[in-house]
């Protein structure tokens, strides 16, 4: 499911990238949060995310963005990611419950061994945002 939900989001956007983030970093950070936590996510789970999606989504540079991208800039670059993942994540019905919250064992994503299911949802729904901007919006 993951990865059909990953190239549906490259597919989006591929078909976008020209286009700015109509939002900040901040506010499209500020609207996952919310979201989030309004899905069922815990304020321990939000916060563990939203750092570690601050800390990969920091590294995209402004040098590396193309020539469409350098318009928009590199918050926009960012924005766009929590952006793409906003739209794959939800309509993630709020009150879920049970098997979003089981939790599993992992190699170790993002410094955990333990991760809900809701959490690698997440992780793995940003990492095909986050690779998507990658294609469309930097240089390689």
């Amino acid at each position: 499911m993951g990865l059909a939900l990953a190239v549906a989001c490259m597919s989006s956007t591929a078909y976008s990238a020209a286009k700015c983030s109509p939002v900040s970093y901040r506010q499209a950070r500020s609207a996952m949060t919310n979201r989030l936590l309004a899905a069922g996510y815990s304020k321990p789970q939000v916060g563990f995310l939203m750092r570690n999606t601050d800390r990969m989504t920091s590294a995209l540079r402004a040098d590396k963005l193309n020539d469409k991208a350098k318009a928009c800039g590199i918050d926009s670059a960012r924005a766009y990611v929590l952006g793409c993942l906003d739209k794959q994540l939800f309509p993630l019905g709020a009150g879920s419950s049970s098997p979003l919250d089981e939790t599993k064992q992992t190699k170790g994503f993002w410094g955990r061994k333990r991760l809900t299911v809701r959490e690698l949802l997440f992780i793995s729904e940003f990492h095909g945002c986050l690779g998507a901007a990658k294609e469309y919006l930097f240089r390689r």
